[in-house]
C-alpha cells in the first residue's frame, strides 16, 4: 500500500506552527528561534518528512543542483576537494553532480552538454588540459555561472578558487635548503596546465632566491607506479640531487617506492618532498614530508563563491587563495651537511 506523503501543512499542524515558520526551517532562514526550530526539525524527522525538490524547482526556475567536473580520480585529492563542495553546497540545500573528465576537453564538452541538459543552476570546473581558453565567455552566452577551481583558462574572466602553488613549492625548497640541500630536481606531471606553470614558476624562484642548483626536471604518469618507474631517471641525472620536490603526493609516494626498489632509502640517500599532505602522506614509509594544500578548504570556496555568484549575477569577479603550510616528516628528516 503506497504510503501518503508528508506535506508542510502536516508538520505544521503536528508541530502547532504556521506553514510559513516551518518553510522557514526548510529554507534554513535564521528568521526561526533555535527553540522553533529544533520542534520542527524532531517533528519533520518523527514524520520522515522529505522536501519536494520538484515543486521548489517550479517555483523559484531553480533545479537546486550544481555540476561539478574534475580531472582526475586518481588523486584523493579531488574527493577531499569534493567533500568541501557537498558540505557548503548542502547547507545551501542543493545537491552536486560529479563529473570527470579524464584531462579530456572533448568529454568536458560532453559533459558540461548534459549539465545543460538537467538544467544545473551552475558549474565548479576544473578545467582539463587543452580546454580553450574561450570557453568561460561561452559559457557565459549560455547563461551558465561558472567558478574555476584548482585550474585556470582565460585571462581571470570567472571567480576561481585555488591554491597558492608558487608559495608552497617555495616553502619546500627552502625547507630542503635550510637541511643542506643545494641539488634539487622536480617530478612533474605532463599535462600542461596553469597549476603546472604556478609550480614551475615556484620552482624557478625557489632556486633563484635560495642559491640553489636546478638538478633537472623528470616527467611521470600520474600514477604510483609511472612515478615509480621515474626513479631510475632521476638517478641518472647527471647532477645527482640529493632531494626531489614532486608535483603532489602521489608522484612522492610511488617515487618512494621507486626509490627503494633501485636500492636507495627515501629520506637517508635522497629527501623526497611531496605537495598536497593528502592522508596517504602518513601512510608512507617513511613518512612523507609535503605542503598542505587543504582541498576541503578550497572546494568549500568554490562553492561559496558559486552560491555568491548565484545569488547576485552581476557580482565582479572575485578570488579566494587558500595559503599553504608545510608538514615535516620523516622523508625529508635527513640533514644533507
Amino acid at each position: 500500500m503506497k504510503q501518503t506523503k508528508v506535506t508542510l501543512g502536516d508538520v505544521a499542524r503536528v508541530a502547532g506552527v504556521s506553514r510559513a515558520t516551518v518553510s522557514l526551517v526548510v529554507r534554513k532562514s535564521p528568521l526561526v528561534a533555535d527553540r522553533t526550530r529544533e520542534k520542527v526539525e524532531q517533528v519533520m524527522a518523527d514524520l520522515d518528512y522529505v522536501r519536494d525538490i520538484g515543486a521548489a524547482r517550479l517555483r523559484n526556475n531553480s533545479s537546486r543542483t550544481i555540476g561539478v567536473i574534475v580531472p582526475n580520480l586518481v588523486n584523493s585529492f579531488f574527493t577531499e576537494f569534493l567533500s568541501g563542495v557537498e558540505q557548503m553546497m548542502g547547507d545551501d540545500d542543493r545537491v552536486v553532480l560529479l563529473a570527470n573528465s579524464h584531462d579530456d576537453p572533448v568529454r568536458q564538452s560532453q559533459i558540461l552538454q548534459r549539465f545543460r541538459g538537467h538544467g544545473v543552476d551552475g558549474v565548479i570546473l576544473c578545467p582539463a588540459e587543452g580546454t580553450d581558453p574561450e570557453l568561460p565567455l561561452r559559457m557565459q552566452q549560455w547563461g551558465l555561472p561558472l567558478v574555476q577551481s584548482l585550474r585556470e583558462v582565460g585571462d581571470k574572466v570567472t571567480d576561481y578558487a585555488g591554491a597558492d602553488y608558487i608559495k608552497g613549492v617555495q616553502l619546500a625548497v627552502r625547507h630542503l635548503v635550510e637541511s643542506g640541500h643545494r641539488r634539487i630536481a622536480f617530478l612533474s606531471v605532463f599535462a600542461r596546465t596553469s597549476a603546472w606553470a604556478e609550480r614551475m614558476e615556484g620552482f624557478n624562484r625557489a632556486i633563484t632566491e635560495t642559491g640553489a642548483e636546478d638538478a633537472g626536471i623528470v616527467e611521470a604518469e600520474l600514477s604510483w607506479e609511472g612515478a615509480a618507474r621515474s626513479a631510475s631517471e632521476l638517478l641518472k641525472l647527471e647532477t645527482s640531487p640529493s632531494a626531489v620536490l614532486c608535483f603532489n603526493d602521489v608522484l612522492a609516494a610511488g617515487l618512494m617506492l621507486g626509490l627503494r626498489r633501485a636500492g636507495h632509502e627515501p629520506g637517508r640517500d635522497i629527501a623526497v618532498v611531496g605537495l598536497d599532505d593528502l592522508p596517504l602522506a602518513e601512510l608512507t614509509y617513511p613518512l612523507l614530508t609535503s605542503v598542505a594544500m587543504i582541498p576541503e578548504e578550497i572546494g568549500a570556496a568554490a562553492a561559496r563563491l558559486l552560491a555568491r555568484r548565484l545569488l547576485k549575477p552581476d557580482a565582479e569577479v572575485e578570488r579566494s587563495i587558500v595559503a599553504p603550510s608545510l608538514m615535516i616528516r620523516d622523508s625529508s628528516a635527513y640533514h644533507a651537511g
